[in-house]
Formats: structure tokens, C-alpha cells, sequence
């Protein structure tokens, strides 16, 4: 009986009902109205059979019409009275009336029965209907807990059921997609993995190299002792940061970093990154000259932290790459249409042949530092590209090279 629990099936059910009911009360009404046609019909032929009657016998006693009238008995003489004066019991006027009573109160009630069956199939096959949609949704159901996602609901009706179906549907594409964004981070994972252990071997046999020496050489000089533990430290400082570097790269691939979406201050931005490379600018007796384009403020949306990562990698770039002694110039710029961020060196710039390759990952050109693991310029483009922004590349061999980084508004 639980489908008789179902607001539409009660509703369809009550339906049915009413309708029933409402052609029993009118076929009722019909007969009733009939009915009383035909009794007045009969009375009326009654009326004038006696009205002649009392014409051709004035002497005929009312009582005794009235008595036989009333008889109850009068069916049992009435064939032979007919057949007495010839009259055909089929053809009487008073026995069409009545026979056509009788057929009307049958049709009625074969057509009120006709009806019911009807709405009872009408009915059933709606059961029978339901239970197959439900069925469907039960194998669905099924499907979706073997990982089967590659399934559609149609939309067919407006009831509870079908809310039911939108319902799993929009279910069956959050779980695909997880189940899509699981298969991402995997590969990222088994790819990450793969890098970590193709970049981190080189230093890690120059680490281990450095520590047989060590331990090996008890009379090493203190001197080449320190540049060794120093090297050492040199690497593993390095090893952690490529590490650090493509586990960020790995979640930027598997689409599973959350931006946060501030509004960021792009003066502040470039303060707090400049502090960060003062010691490095230092050693390379590196100047930085910053100024704003058109206006004193300039702001864009995204995540702080992440942004301040892609920009800092792209100035510790130019850094790198410019000469000794030199400026490294930072201009900000913010219109209607977008806010950019442009880095110029004064290096020897890139050749036509590395320039295509600057933002593939692990690439190092021919001007790459030996610290380089060609992992930076990546890390930055996957962050500014999730964050509606673009990074573009001028370049001028022995003159510099100018990146860009624009924020869409």
C-alpha cells in the first residue's frame, strides 16, 4: 500500500472516485427524470382508457375501476383478457413504456459500469507506469553506486518523482565530477611524483657524494669542510623548494586550489615582494625603481598569497637574469578594462629559440643560472591563468626583457 502513499497517486485516486460518483448521481437523476416521464405517460394512458370507459358504461361503478386497477392479481388475468379481445401483450402502449424503463435503467447501468472499468485501467496502467519509473530510477540508483556516471534523466512530468530524478541527476554530476577531479589528481600525483624523482637526483647523488666525502676524509681542512656542509645545505634548500614548487604545480593541474577572491592592493603587492628579494637584489648589487602608470592606486581581485607567489617568482627571474649592478623596473598600471604588472630587466634577453619554451616546465635556456630547476616561470602562468589573468614576453637580445601580467576586471 505504500504506493497509495504518493500525493499524486491519492490525487488520481480521489479523481477517479469523484468521477464515479458524480455519473452515479447523474445517471441516478436521468433514471429518476425517466422515470417519471414514462409513469405519467402510463397514467395518462390509464386516464384515458377509463375516461372512455365511463363514456361508453356510465353505470360502471368507480370503485370496482379503481379495485381492478389495484390489483395485484392483474398480471396473472391480464393474458387471457388481451387474447379475449385479440390485443397483442407485446404491442401495448402501457408494456412499451415500461420495457423502455427497464432498457433505459440497463443501459445506465452498463454505461456507469463501462466507465468505471475504464478509469479502474486508466488508473492501473498509472501504477503499473510509476512502478516502471521507479524501477528505472532503482537501476540508476544501482549504476551510480558501481561508478557507472555516464547516464541522463529525461524530464517527462511535474510530480515528486520526477523532482526525484532531477535530484539524482544533479547528484550524478557532482559525483562524476569528483570522479573526474579524483582521476586529475591522480594523474597529477603519479606526474608530480615522476618530476620529484627525475629533478631531485641530481642533487640528491651530489648531497650523498658531498657526505661520503665527509665522513670519509677525517683530516679535511676546516675550509673545505664548511664550502662542502655548505654546498650541501645549498641543495637541500633547493631540493625543498622544487618540491614545495611541484606540489603546488600538481593541485594547480588537478583544478583543486581554492582562490580566494580579495581585493588587492598592487602597490602592497610589489612593497611585500620586494622585501622578500632585498637580500638577493643585495648580492647582486641590484636596484629596483617602481612607479604607477596613470594613477597613484591600483587594485585587482584574487587570492593575495598565490598571486604574491606568481610575482615574486617573475621579479626573482629578472633578478637572475639582469646584470650586476643594474635596475630592475616595476610599473603598475590599472584602467577600465584591466590592472597589469610589468617587470623589465636589463640582461642580455632571450633568444628567439628559448622564448617559446620560457613557461614550459623543468625548460632551462642557455642563460639559466645552475640553481635554476625551470619550474618558477610555470608555477607563475598555471596561478595567473586561474585567476583571469595572462602573462605576456618582450624580449630583446642584449638589451632585456619585459614581462607583463594582466588582470581582467
Amino acid at each position: 500500500m505504500k504506493t497509495l502513499e504518493n500525493k499524486k497517486t491519492k490525487k488520481l485516486l480521489i479523481i477517479n472516485i469523484v468521477i464515479i460518483l458524480i455519473a452515479i448521481i447523474t445517471m441516478s437523476i436521468f433514471n429518476y427524470i425517466q422515470n417519471k416521464a414514462y409513469r405519467e405517460k402510463i397514467n395518462t394512458t390509464i386516464s384515458l382508457m377509463v375516461d372512455k370507459i365511463k363514456t361508453a358504461y356510465p353505470n360502471v361503478d368507480d370503485e370496482e375501476l379503481i379495485k381492478i386497477l389495484n390489483d395485484e392479481n392483474i398480471d396473472a388475468k391480464r393474458e387471457n383478457i388481451l387474447n379475449k379481445y385479440g390485443i397483442d401483450d407485446s404491442k401495448l402502449s402501457i408494456k412499451v413504456l415500461e420495457q423502455q424503463e427497464k432498457n433505459t435503467l440497463l443501459y445506465n447501468i452498463v454505461i456507469l459500469f463501462v466507465t468505471a472499468f475504464l478509469l479502474l485501467c486508466t488508473f492501473y496502467l498509472y501504477l503499473k507506469n510509476r512502478k516502471k519509473e521507479i524501477d528505472k530510477l532503482t537501476e540508476y540508483i544501482e549504476q551510480i553506486s558501481n561508478k557507472v556516471y555516464d547516464l541522463a534523466i529525461e524530464e517527462n512530468s511535474e510530480d515528486e518523482l520526477n523532482s526525484l530524478k532531477n535530484e539524482l541527476y544533479k547528484i550524478t554530476v557532482m559525483l562524476k565530477e569528483e570522479a573526474e577531479n579524483s582521476i586529475r589528481q591522480k594523474e597529477a600525483l603519479a606526474m608530480s611524483v615522476s618530476d620529484i624523482s627525475h629533478q631531485l637526483k641530481t642533487p640528491l647523488t651530489s648531497v650523498l657524494i658531498l657526505l661520503d666525502n665527509l665522513s670519509q676524509s677525517d683530516n679535511m681542512d676546516k675550509v673545505t669542510r664548511e664550502k662542502f656542509i655548505s654546498e650541501i645545505a645549498r641543495q637541500i634548500e633547493g631540493m625543498n623548494w622544487l618540491v614545495i614548487s611541484l606540489l603546488k604545480l600538481s593541485r594547480l593541474d588537478a583544478g583543486v586550489v581554492d582562490f580566494s577572491n580579495t581585493k588587492i592592493d598592487a602597490n602592497k603587492l610589489i612593497e611585500d615582494i620586494l622585501s622578500n628579494l632585498e637580500i638577493m637584489a643585495e648580492l647582486k648589487n641590484v636596484s629596483f625603481k617602481v612607479e604607477n602608470i596613470r594613477r597613484e592606486k591600483a587594485y585587482f581581485n584574487g587570492d593575495y598569497n598565490w598571486n604574491k607567489e606568481a610575482i615574486q617568482n617573475i621579479i626573482k627571474n629578472a633578478i637572475e637574469h639582469t646584470k650586476e649592478n643594474s635596475t630592475v623596473k616595476i610599473q603598475i598600471e590599472e584602467n577600465d578594462v584591466y590592472t597589469s604588472i610589468i617587470i623589465t630587466d636589463e640582461g642580455n634577453g632571450i633568444s628567439e629559440k628559448d622564448l617559446k619554451h620560457i613557461f614550459d616546465r623543468f625548460y632551462k635556456s642557455e642563460n639559466s643560472s645552475e640553481n635554476s630547476f625551470g619550474i618558477g616561470l610555470s608555477l607563475s602562468k598555471s596561478i595567473i591563468e586561474k585567476q583571469n589573468g595572462y602573462i605576456e614576453v618582450e624580449t630583446e637580445e642584449r638589451k632585456g626583457t619585459t614581462f607583463e601580467v594582466k588582470y581582467i576586471k
